[in-house]
């Protein structure tokens, strides 16, 4: 997917964390979105006091497909969105697809239920990428 990602980065679609020792949230901006990464938090459950990785080892990278869709990926942390102003209202993942890209398409390997994304979307060591779809409630 190297092709994808440099045509993101151009476009000025692309963000990217890596985690700093003793900073356990970062956050990146994506107009009427915000994408939060937190480390140090367990695969299920809350996330309101994370606590960074014993070593800084984790980050993620996110990227802007389309006003509510986004190529996610990451490593030891968990990757969440918010609406970026304050209207009351909440995000909904209303699609994620677990997949690669082959000859500059993505293709979904698998969707990820509401046990997988109850919390945030949770990535170990493991490699994946993810594509998103954000719905408003």
């Amino acid at each position: 997917m190297n092709r994808e990602i440099a045509r993101l980065n151009f476009e000025g679609k692309l963000l990217a964390v890596s985690e700093e020792k003793g900073k356990s949230t970062q956050a990146m901006s994506f107009g009427g979105w915000r994408a939060s990464v937190k480390y140090g938090l367990p695969q299920f459950g809350p996330g309101d006091h994370p606590t960074g990785n014993p070593e800084p080892v984790g980050g993620a990278l996110v990227a802007q497909l389309s006003d509510n869709e986004f190529l996610v990926a990451g490593i030891h942390c968990r990757v969440d969105f918010q609406l970026a102003d304050a209207t009351g209202k909440q995000r909904q993942f209303l699609r994620v697809e677990e997949g690669a890209y082959e000859n500059g398409a993505f293709h979904a390997i698998r969707i990820w239920n509401g046990d997988q994304t109850d919390w945030g979307l949770n990535f170990t060591s493991a490699p994946q990428v993810l594509r998103v779809k954000l719905g408003i409630y």
